[in-house]
């Protein structure tokens, strides 16, 4: 069986004894089990990073990007527009009042897919609609985002479109950085983040 399932099967067996532990209020919300499992088989609950860096740039309102990592880790570096609430205080109150808003699509993300995933499962189970992961968490979202691959003279019109966005998505974040540190310290820089059209130069990468 796939490590990545027998993780997701623990998660959710220990997701269930602490649920037994949870207010009756709670409780009478959960989403069946089955409907559960049925939820987690379904890929469209990831959201790429070219999704997600798409709706950052032009400032989609009904995006929230949640990230789940510890306070330090998210100090260190974070994904732009993202707000910290630590995995374990998805349940406090304020939390849930957060991620509780309706007409927001709530997207979290972690170092990879597992942390991230746990917090999708927890807040499923309780219910909470609207609820994605990033996939492939900060790690994808860095190595296609702001160390984008300048593709071969000879790739395809969508491969070099696409390089060409994440390019100036990158500036739009963060300016001409080259390394890691000095993507989280640098200023942002506006450009216009558009995909060029066939022939058109291919730039230089952020």
């Amino acid at each position: 069986m796939n490590k990545k399932y027998l993780l997701l099967t623990g998660i959710i067996i220990a997701l269930g004894i602490g649920m037994l532990f949870m207010p009756q209020r709670d409780t009478d919300k959960q989403l069946r089990p089955e409907m559960l499992l049925a939820a987690i088989d379904d890929p469209s609950r990831f959201l790429s990073t070219d999704d997600i860096t798409d709706r950052l740039v032009k400032q989609d309102p009904a995006l929230l990007l949640i990230d789940v990592r510890s306070k330090e880790q998210f100090n260190t570096f974070e994904v732009p527009g993202a707000i910290n609430i630590p995995v374990d205080s998805l349940l406090s109150a304020p939390a849930r009042e957060i991620i509780g808003q309706k007409a927001k699509d709530k997207v979290f993300y972690s170092n990879s897919d597992v942390t991230s995933d746990q917090a999708w499962i927890l807040c499923k189970r309780l219910g909470m609609e609207r609820i994605y992961v990033m996939q492939g968490g900060i790690n994808t979202w860095f190595s296609t985002i702001v160390k984008a691959v300048k593709p071969v003279e000879t790739a395809s019109v969508e491969e070099i479109n696409l390089y060409q966005f994440r390019s100036a998505a990158c500036q739009h974040f963060f300016g001409n950085s080259e390394t890691k540190t000095e993507v989280a310290t640098s200023t942002k820089k506006a450009v216009t983040v558009t995909k060029k059209p066939a022939g058109a130069s291919s730039g230089g990468g952020c």
